[in-house]
């Protein structure tokens, strides 16, 4: 069977003389006679039988000539992309373990690169924040043992307390609420700080019993921090909160980070004035505690200022009682960590604090290579013993006269000059390039790379708790609480193919629909991407002028894989990516998809011959295909187009395209959930029946169940009846095992 190349450019013979005869009129409009008996027009068709035989040739060319080709052109396939996840440390020694960057860390065979040094200290911790207690229940008795339990927490203040409570009117009770300790785990809701009461969140040290609180004086705590960038299910551009702080425009998604404070509690007994001590931050990946990363901060030369927390605290200035008296116990110092008066944004949802935390990349730095020698000539080329390269990352020198000479790693020598000293990387093959017009490795000059990183692909996207070994390092045990993602195989070869004419014609720049959507799909975690020219978010049903709507759809989302959502870091992601490359006067902005849910309910009759279970499977198989949002699925292989109404006569035709399904019995029923706008005659949350739902230009269906039976069908949204019991509905009682 023969291989099929791709074709560069598959215009015909008769396309190129029509395109030619159409330009007649532009350059010569005198030139009237456009029959093929014209002896000017049999010269086009000369050159147009020329151009095809050209073509078909020129989309024989092999690989190498088709990189070359797109070098010329400065369109460079993606890289691979990293994986990146959180490292946790634990340790028994008092005097902590240290871990340099660029140690690695082993999953199985993957390995990863600490992207920082970290101290592990024999340190446990968590998170808490006071949340409002719940109103006084209807119940009279319930209520009358809250007010007791309550005036019983007033009364164990202190009398100064007490006073101002009174003078306050009363006292405003809250209640203890932890953090989530396992980011992995299902079912725990993340600590909005920004509900709390103070807008705090407060962090305990927690003692083992190997530490010595005196070692930790003037040493750095590395504190990890998972926020939770969910975006809100069910998500609805148009019935938003307008207390949702998700953030869709581009500039407010790469906004410079927002300002923190850290500081830690001086104890029960300090002075008024300085009731914290501030701490300050030597590292910070978070982003101002807006992404997950972590944050590096400096304990104090008196530390720990005060030996045991209180079980309690009346004012906003002490830390919250904790309910387990064996961790308030090893409680020996409280930070706290909060916004700024001057900021109007606070700290959000919270999905996990930790000690000893350090980021890690699925890459590995590779030892210093000689490469070889010059030779003065032009396009010199060396290759690296590992690849894929990551970029930037190659730090190259080259010994002249005067001793060895550092050289700069640039995208291209489109811009050099004939005394940089500059070369290029081809990052997927390896390959180390001087150019033509810049300065070039004389005869004899010696060229050594000192270092540099390789790594990278899907296979680096491990699950969380898969790390556990550290190399080189002992009295240390090490995990990754969350799974590693960011991690994407190189674009294949093909694809820059296909991409070539819209990059030349785009030039990295994003003017037209076509080119956010193009733009935002080369960012590694999109799946789908539609531009929404003038849709503004908070007005989507009148245009807005200048306004570009990018809609993102990821590459997958376990919590709904049928309707998936991105989170905020991949909208950041995109926003950073199209921020400077669209026109200063486009108003950009970056959402989310909105799902209208449906429910599907097929009554089939199924041919003789055919396993009823097994067409009734295919039937919904191919209708959940048919409906998703993702490609390569939808009516075009391109996912459910934006705005395109669902009808069940189409729905139908699908449906019988089933080998076994003879026909559809009655009629598929087809309904809709109202969201809170809800249509006339039906209340919000009531399945509709009808044989058209709309959408609107920014929706796509939302499968929220869809059931295929034989004969009636059943009604839409109630799901499959339960088996039924021999004998009605009997009682089931266990029966305890016998006991000698």
């Amino acid at each position: 069977m023969a291989l099929i190349g791709p074709i560069l450019d598959d215009r015909t013979f008769e396309q190129l003389r029509d395109e030619l005869v159409r330009r007649i009129p532009v350059y010569a409009p005198e030139w009237t006679d456009h029959n093929a008996g014209d002896p000017g027009v049999v010269l086009l068709e000369l050159f147009a039988h020329l151009g095809e035989s050209l073509l078909f040739r020129f989309n024989q060319i092999p690989d190498a000539t088709k990189v070359a080709f797109l070098r010329l052109l400065g369109v460079r396939p993606r890289p691979a992309q990293c994986a990146r996840t959180l490292l946790v440390l634990d340790t028994e020694l008092p005097q902590g373990v240290q871990v340099l960057r660029g140690t690695e860390a082993r999953g199985g065979a993957l390995a990863f690169e600490t992207e920082d040094e970290v101290v592990a200290w024999p340190l446990e911790t968590y998170a808490v924040g006071k949340t409002a207690a719940p109103a006084l229940a209807d119940d009279p008795a319930r209520a009358a043992t809250e007010r007791r339990r309550r005036q019983d927490a007033v009364a164990a203040l202190p009398a100064e307390e007490q006073c101002r409570a009174q003078r306050a009117g009363g006292a405003s009770f809250y209640v203890t609420t932890a953090v989530p300790t396992d980011p992995s785990a299902a079912g725990q809701a993340p600590l909005d700080v920004s509900a709390t009461v103070d807008r705090c969140l407060w962090i305990p040290l927690l003692a083992k019993s190997a530490t010595d609180p005196a070692l930790l004086r003037n040493r750095a705590l590395f504190v990890g921090v998972a926020l939770d960038e969910q975006l809100p299910r069910p998500f609805d551009l148009v019935a938003r909160n307008p207390a949702d702080p998700t953030r869709l425009r581009g500039g407010e998604l790469t906004a410079d980070p927002p300002a923190f404070l850290w500081e830690l509690w001086n104890g029960p007994a300090a002075p008024g004035p300085a009731p914290f001590t501030p701490l300050a931050v030597l590292a910070d990946t978070t982003r101002g505690l807006t992404t997950t990363g972590v944050v590096t901060v400096q304990l104090p030369e008196a530390f720990p200022v005060h030996p045991r927390a209180p079980h309690s605290g009346g004012d906003l200035l002490s830390p919250p009682p904790l309910d387990d008296d064996r961790l308030a116990a090893r409680v020996i110092g409280w930070l706290r960590v909060r916004r700024p008066a001057t900021e109007s944004d606070a700290i959000h949802r919270i999905g996990w604090v930790g000690l000893n935390a350090v980021g890690a990349v699925q890459a590995r730095t590779a030892t210093p290579e000689l490469l070889g020698t010059g030779t003065g000539d032009a396009g010199q080329t060396f290759r690296l013993t590992r690849h894929p390269v990551l970029a930037g990352t190659v730090r190259l020198e080259v010994e002249e006269a005067d001793g060895w000479q550092s050289w700069l790693e640039v995208e291209s020598f489109a811009d050099g000059g004939p005394l940089d000293r500059s070369y290029t990387v081809d990052a997927d093959a390896g390959l180390v390039a001087f150019g033509t017009r810049t300065r070039l490795p004389q005869i004899g000059e010696r060229i050594r790379v000192l270092s540099y990183r390789y790594g990278g692909g899907a296979t680096g996207n491990v699950p969380a708790g898969a790390i556990t070994s550290l190399t080189g390092v002992a009295g240390a045990k090490v995990r990754n609480l969350l799974p590693a993602t960011g991690g994407a195989d190189p674009a294949p070869l093909a694809d820059a193919l296909d991409a070539l004419p819209a990059e030349v014609h785009r030039r990295d720049r994003a003017v037209t629909a076509d080119d956010f959507r193009a733009l935002a799909l080369e960012v590694p975690g999109v799946r789908r991407a539609e531009a929404l020219p003038l849709l503004h978010p908070d007005t989507p049903a009148q245009p807005a002028a200048g306004v570009v709507s990018v809609l993102v759809f990821p590459t997958e989302d376990l919590r709904d894989p049928g309707a998936p959502l991105p989170d905020l870091a991949l909208l950041r992601r995109v926003a950073a990516y199209l921020d400077p490359r669209r026109l200063v006067t486009t108003e950009l902005y970056v959402i989310p998809p909105t799902y209208r849910e449906i429910a599907v309910s097929v009554g089939v009759k199924v041919r003789d011959g055919f396993q009823v279970d097994a067409v009734r499977r295919w039937v919904e198989l191919i209708l959940r295909q048919y409906l998703a949002p993702l490609p390569p699925y939808g009516p075009d292989g391109a996912g459910w187009p934006l705005g395109r109404a669902v009808r069940r006569a189409e729905l139908e035709a699908v449906a019988v395209q089933v080998d076994g399904v003879e026909y559809i019995e009655d009629e598929l029923r087809l309904a809709w959930r109202p969201g809170s706008g809800a249509s006339a005659g039906a209340a919000a949350g009531d399945w509709v029946l009808a044989p058209l739902v709309p959408m609107r230009p920014w929706e796509v269906p939302g499968l929220a169940g869809i059931t295929v039976v034989t004969g009636s069908p059943l009604p839409p949204g109630t799901g499959y009846p339960a088996t039924p019991l021999p004998g009605g509905d009997p009682v089931l009682v266990p029966l305890p095992p016998e006991v000698c």
